[in-house]
Order: structure tokens, then C-alpha cells, then sequence
């Protein structure tokens, strides 16, 4: 049965994404949902890298279920209550994205923790797990998901979508050493 609770959607982001961010907040702002929801974006302006800026949002996070989303991705519509319908399902709750700019499998075929960052998680989880790893500049998303699966966590794929985008671009982390430009 699905839960209706608060979600909290967190963005970190970086000075020079500022047009990919504002997209994605209104990808955000455009959900229909009953469920109550929340976006929290935090600029990283010092340098001090996604896991950190992420986990520091997590913390000030009011919601039961914490959504990781690049501020180069989009929500589609929708996307909120289809996650949400399945929240019954499991502890973690992922939908594989519609991918643009390229054709990248690792992103679409797999179980986890071959899944990119996005997954709606439980927040009591998050803090169990403690969190995105903050010495690991790349691929945090995948030593979260691994300990998951470590504890026990149950993952719920959500096959109805999609409900979120993937954009490839020049500045893409993945491929740029850890770094986002």
C-alpha cells in the first residue's frame, strides 16, 4: 500500500549549471501529486563536491522519502505520484530514466546497484546507510546502493514511465573524471 508522506526532492548544484538547474526545478515544480513534497537545492560553491553538498541537504530534509536529483536531470510528469503508487514496494524505489544526448546501456539495462543516482529512498534508511560516501568524487550514488543491498534493502523497480530524464552533455560527471562542469 502506498505511503502518503513527505517527500524530499534535493538537488546539489554548482555555479555553472545554472541553466540545467532551473529546467530541472521546473520539472520539480510541474509534479502532480496529493503527496506533500519539498525541493531543496544547495550550490556548492566552495568546491566541496556532490557527496557533501547532497548529504547536507539530506539533513535539513524534512521528508520520509529523499530524492536524489542531478540538476542536469528532469522529473517527468507524473513522476511523484508513479514513485510514490509503488513506495509500498520496497525500501528503494527506482525507475530506469529515458536517456538523451546518448545511447549509454549501463544507465537503462541491469538490477542495482548498476542504476544511476536516481531512486526514491527512505530518509530513515539514508541515515542508517549514513549517507553518500564524502570521499568518493564519482559514482557515489553506486557505494549508497551497494550497502543497501549489503543490509537487506529491497529495490522496487518501477517499469511504469518514464518518469525521469537523463541528459548527456559535455559536462556530464561520469565522464569527466568526478567532476561536473
Amino acid at each position: 500500500m502506498p505511503v502518503k508522506s513527505l517527500v524530499s526532492v534535493i538537488t546539489p548544484t554548482i555555479p555553472s549549471r545554472a541553466a540545467f538547474l532551473e529546467e530541472c526545478k521546473a520539472s520539480v515544480a510541474g509534479q502532480t501529486t496529493e503527496h506533500p513534497y519539498e525541493h531543496l537545492v544547495r550550490l556548492d560553491d566552495r568546491g566541496e563536491g556532490n557527496s557533501v553538498t547532497t548529504n547536507r541537504l539530506a539533513s535539513e530534509a524534512k521528508g520520509d522519502w529523499l530524492l536524489p536529483i542531478a540538476d542536469d536531470d528532469l522529473l517527468c510528469p507524473g513522476a511523484l505520484r508513479i514513485l510514490l503508487a509503488n513506495s509500498g514496494q520496497g525500501d528503494i524505489i527506482w525507475a530506469r530514466p529515458l536517456v538523451w544526448g546518448n545511447d549509454s546501456p549501463h544507465l537503462t539495462q541491469g538490477q542495482p546497484p548498476k542504476i544511476p543516482s536516481f531512486g526514491l529512498i527512505k530518509t530513515e534508511l539514508w541515515y542508517r546507510l549514513g549517507g553518500y560516501d564524502e570521499n568518493i568524487t564519482r559514482e557515489e550514488d553506486r557505494g549508497l546502493w551497494q550497502r543497501a543491498l549489503d543490509v537487506g534493502a529491497e529495490f522496487h523497480l518501477v517499469e511504469e514511465g518514464p518518469v525521469w530524464i537523463y541528459r548527456f552533455h559535455g559536462g556530464n560527471k561520469s565522464y569527466n573524471g568526478g567532476r561536473a562542469q
